[in-house]
């Protein structure tokens, strides 16, 4: 079983992030650094740096550390590129690294989309056609 990791969108309209995290979890994987749990992470941010400040090393760590990394991107995706661009770099010396991008097609693109250690699926049900699934 794997240690998924999930970053980006929080509502697609294939579901809700926290409905593909429970999805994975019923099939035997980790999803680790749940961010997107409501009332984990009090907004804003630098207001609460007692909470911001842990959260954010524990959720690049868990981007670095994943077995899967899958990120749902969109236009204005802040976090997230940061939590990918460490996603990314881990995946040297790591060949069974997923680091999957999830319809990056209707958004900017990023250059790093094309690097050949990700792989670009126009949708969740690509995700679950795969081995690892």
């Amino acid at each position: 079983m794997k240690n998924i990791y999930l970053a980006g969108r929080l509502d697609t309209g294939e579901g809700h992030i926290g409905e593909f995290s429970e999805e994975l979890e019923s099939r035997g994987h980790t999803v680790i650094e749940k961010w997107f749990v409501e009332g984990r992470l009090p907004k804003p941010y630098l207001d609460n740096v007692d909470t911001s400040a842990p959260a954010a090393e524990a959720m690049l760590w868990a981007a670095y550390q994943s077995d899967v990394f899958i990120l749902h991107p969109t236009d204005d995706i802040l976090g997230a590129a940061v939590e990918f661009g460490a996603a990314l770099a881990s995946t040297e010396g790591r060949e069974d690294k997923k680091v999957i991008v999830v319809n990056p097609f209707e958004v900017r693109q990023s250059v790093f989309y094309a690097h050949p250690a990700v792989i670009a699926v126009r949708g969740l049900a690509e995700i679950r056609s795969q081995q690892w699934y």
